[in-house]
């Protein structure tokens, strides 16, 4: 059975259709246009992917640096509230006295335990005796280290006054030349 098309009028079979599609037509300019079209549309594409990895390769790279950073601040904290913590049970009297410790031999192990913590504690406490309590001031205290000596804080300097009425010009002189030297 042959089935019919009508066209303008004119009737053709599909047999006519089908020997006319086999054979090779001419590329029209319109097609020749939509094909380099297609070309740049396809490299634009591929700047746009490349542009897109980038960014991607930028982000994750930054996430990392942010991931490390905070991780490093997370061990850092921790470094200091167990330096804290060890302090405390030497019996230190002012946790500011923290700060002329040198943290370099302190940190944080593999399995989480502070390293370095007594042997800071100790140092601090022989060289600065007066930042800790007496043992016997402070029940319950552990040592952390034999003190070589207790000493006590150093006294501040008392100030001293002097009356300008009642000094000679030169000792006022002197007195004025000292004071503005500081």
């Amino acid at each position: 059975m042959t089935d019919v098309v009508e066209h303008d009028g004119d009737v053709a079979a599909d047999d006519d259709v089908s020997v006319a599609a086999e054979q090779p037509r001419a590329v029209t300019d319109s097609e020749k246009r939509l094909r380099q079209e297609l070309v740049r549309a396809r490299q634009q594409l591929r700047l746009v992917q490349g542009e897109r990895d980038a960014i991607l390769t930028s982000a994750h790279r930054e996430r990392d640096l942010a991931v490390s950073q905070a991780r490093e601040d997370a061990r850092q904290r921790i470094v200091q509230a167990e330096l804290k913590a060890h302090a405390l049970r030497a019996g230190i009297v002012d946790l500011d006295g923290l700060r002329l410790a040198d943290l370099g031999g302190v940190s944080l192990g593999e399995d989480g335990e502070i390293l370095g913590a007594e042997e800071t504690i100790a140092t601090l406490r022989s060289d600065k005796p007066y930042l800790f309590a007496a043992a016997a001031q402070a029940p319950g205290v552990a040592e952390v280290a034999a003190p070589r000596r207790l000493h006590a804080a150093p006294a501040p300097a008392t100030p001293r006054t002097v009356d300008a009425r009642t000094l000679s010009r030169e000792a006022w002189q002197a007195e004025r030349a000292k004071l503005l030297s500081r």
